[in-house]
């Protein structure tokens, strides 16, 4: 499949995933098992397009300095907009020590050390510390993927390693199987393989229906953590060999520009009505995206506007 076809895929997905990640964190319960496929696609998206990109003798500090860029205007202007909401609601510790820290989502660091988060910013923003962390080790990780016997014995190490973690060290979240996507993105992306369609089709059906089978009539939940990884395996290489229908593009267009401010905000903007759930649900998917997509055109502007700015700097 063409690369414009794998982008437009993974576009229109990450659309998909980010509102099941905002719906399941409203609704919680038995939504945590697409959530967590959504976050493996998530980082899997990342690591395999930074490694499509970046791979040979590319330049690291070019590289950091695109990705903070990249991040660093959603982040300047998500927080002004929340620096005034938190105002506006009378939040307590605004500027407390940890308020740096949890603005660019690096709170997670803390909560794995045992330290408590003071600041009303940063709330569930640990994927975002992980990204952070992905950047920082991705030039190690190319130089690795480089030979192709030692990507797969590191490959098949941190499957290992990642699995392990999982059912030993309990953070909360999904930290360890989002770590493993990551790595097996840039994998992917190193080898150009790929499980043909119908494969990994028949693949991701035998896995969520097994799962489902064993869960409703055997009441076994000890292996959903292997489904779950061997069904968002499946689906990206689906992702990667064939082409989602057209007529999904246009819609998810809308949103593909501000899916990283639906992130960064949705937790916050959550409007809980207990007569009427699935009412209360709505009115905040409506607000996360309108208040979404006004960031992100205030993203745009102060991006052009410093870029136009530079330009006539250096021109002069």
């Amino acid at each position: 499949m063409k690369p414009d076809d794998i982008s437009y895929n993974f576009s229109v997905t990450k659309v998909i995933c980010i509102l099941m990640v905002a719906t399941a964190h409203y609704f919680g319960g038995l939504l945590w098992i697409p959530t967590t496929v959504a976050l493996f696609v998530f980082a899997f998206s990342s690591g395999y397009f930074s490694a499509s990109k970046y791979h040979g003798d590319f330049s690291i500090s070019r590289f950091w300095k695109a990705k903070l860029i990249r991040l660093g205007y959603s982040l300047v202007v998500t927080n002004c907009f929340l620096l005034l909401l938190f105002l506006i609601q009378a939040k307590s510790k605004i500027f407390s020590w940890d308020t740096l820290l949890s603005m660019v989502g690096l709170n997670a660091i803390l909560s794995w050390f045992g330290i408590h988060n003071h600041s009303p910013f940063g709330n569930g923003l640990w994927f975002l510390a992980v990204l952070w962390m992905f950047y920082i080790v991705y030039p190690v990780i190319e130089r690795t993927n480089r030979n192709p016997k030692v990507a797969f014995i590191f490959i098949l190490c941190m499957l290992g390693i990642t699995t392990y973690l999982n059912f030993t060290v309990l953070v909360g979240y999904e930290l360890w199987i989002t770590i493993f996507g990551f790595l097996f993105g840039t994998y992917i992306a190193t080898i150009k393989s790929r499980l043909p369609f119908i494969y990994a089709s028949g693949i991701l059906i035998a896995s969520i229906t097994t799962m489902l089978a064993l869960n409703k009539y055997w009441g076994i939940h000890s292996l959903n953590y292997y489904f779950i990884l061997v069904s968002a395996v499946a689906i990206c290489h689906i992702l990667l060999t064939r082409r989602l229908p057209d007529i999904i593009g246009p819609i998810s267009s809308i949103l593909a520009g501000s899916v990283l401010e639906i992130y960064l905000i949705h937790t916050y903007l959550f409007i809980k009505t207990p007569n009427y759930p699935f009412l209360g649900y709505v009115v905040s998917m409506l607000l996360i995206i309108l208040v979404a997509m006004f960031l992100g055109a205030a993203r745009d502007r102060l991006k052009t506007t410093i870029d136009k700015n530079r330009y006539c700097a250096v021109k002069n």
